[in-house]
């Protein structure tokens, strides 16, 4: 039977329709069969033919009278605002709606039948069907609004569920992104006061990197994906700074395939590891030593590298904390699709390899 669905779509909760279409066609079958099952008692119908014609009878009456109650309940809520109504009178119009469709259902049906098979309409009389599908109709009309009722409830509490754990995870990631170096930033404030009476120009350049790169960190908090481009132009002022600091003692290379620059990632998921190669590598000695970032394409994934030929060894990578958080972001975003593999390098220095989906969103 078709069940009004006017409460889930006034209530804005999905519906899931394929799960409700199984429950009509259930009650349509267990109507019929309960309908049947009195007509024979009560008309003393006999003969599995004459069973099988009862049983699809009721049905179509079934049919008829579900949807003249989802219709007239339709109608009557747009025509009367129910809505708005007290549950008095949406109670008392839906048991108005329900007595209407169930004697113009059953008229209908024995009317069309009649016109068509008269030897069948005399088998099922006028006032012998009312009588049973009334009361049988009214039943099964509560069961199913009561199903619906547990349906909505269902539904609504699996969506807030949904949406709790969103903002968890959106609240998670947020923690995860506001995390920034503190010595990084005493070091680069340190390096542009004492430029500022050295080289002003440079200071004022160095001034705008910062800026940029600060800027960059608070606008990746609000975008889960920023272009490949973009986040190399970070990566390069956070460089360019540090470079302000060790001089020829760092040396950077940067190979970016061209056609991966629109490519969308994480933010600040590069910064945070050049960092760490800068820390564990150029600081920790006196000799030149060169940082290489790399990004390629990869089958269906791209593989961003950053390599230093530091002192290498397990621990390069400090606490772990910019790794781990990376770790964490990248888990929360895609799963088991990002990956973040890191290591020391066979002939020396260490590794990290970042292998994230394309078209990230």
């Amino acid at each position: 039977m078709m069940w009004p669905v006017t409460a889930h779509a006034r209530q804005g909760e999905p519906v899931h329709w394929a799960r409700r279409a199984v429950g009509n066609a259930v009650a349509l079958v267990l109507l019929s069969c309960v309908l049947t099952a009195i007509q024979a008692s009560m008309l003393g119908l006999r003969g599995g033919a004459v069973l099988l014609v009862a049983f699809g009878f009721n049905l179509f009456v079934s049919v008829m009278i579900g949807s003249g109650i989802d219709l007239g309940h339709r109608a009557a809520t747009v025509v009367f605002g129910l809505e708005q109504r007290s549950t008095a009178v949406r109670l008392v119009a839906y048991v108005a709606v329900v007595a209407l469709a169930v004697v113009l259902g059953v008229e209908s049906c024995i009317a069309l039948i009649g016109s068509l098979s008269p030897r069948i309409a005399e088998v099922f009389p006028r006032a012998g069907v009312l009588w049973v599908a009334t009361p049988v109709t009214v039943v099964m009309v509560a069961i199913g609004r009561e199903r619906d009722r547990l349906q909505t409830r269902t539904a609504l509490a699996e969506r807030d569920a949904e949406v709790r754990t969103r903002q968890a995870l959106r609240a998670e990631l947020a923690a995860l992104r506001s995390r920034t170096n503190p010595h990084f930033l005493f070091n680069a404030l340190n390096t542009i006061a004492a430029l500022i009476a050295e080289d002003p120009p440079v200071a004022e350049r160095a001034v705008e990197r910062l800026a940029a790169l600060l800027r960059f960190a608070l606008d990746a908090g609000r975008h889960d994906a920023v272009p490949l481009h973009a986040e190399l132009a970070a990566v390069e002022g956070y460089l360019e700074l540090e470079r302000l600091r060790f001089g020829d003692r760092m040396r950077t290379r940067i190979d970016v395939d061209p056609a991966l620059l629109e490519v969308r990632v994480p933010p600040m998921s590069l910064q945070p590891l050049v960092e760490n190669a800068v820390l564990h590598a150029v600081a920790a000695r006196r000799a030149p030593t060169e940082l290489e970032l790399s990004v390629r394409r990869d089958g269906a994934a791209i593989e961003l590298c950053v390599r230093d030929d530091g002192p290498g060894g397990d621990t390069h990578h400090g606490t772990g904390t910019a790794q781990s958080d990376l770790r964490a972001r990248l888990q929360l975003l895609h799963g088991a699709d990002a990956t973040l593999v890191a290591g020391p390098r066979p002939g020396g220095g260490y590794e990290v390899v970042l292998r994230l989906p394309v078209g990230t969103p």
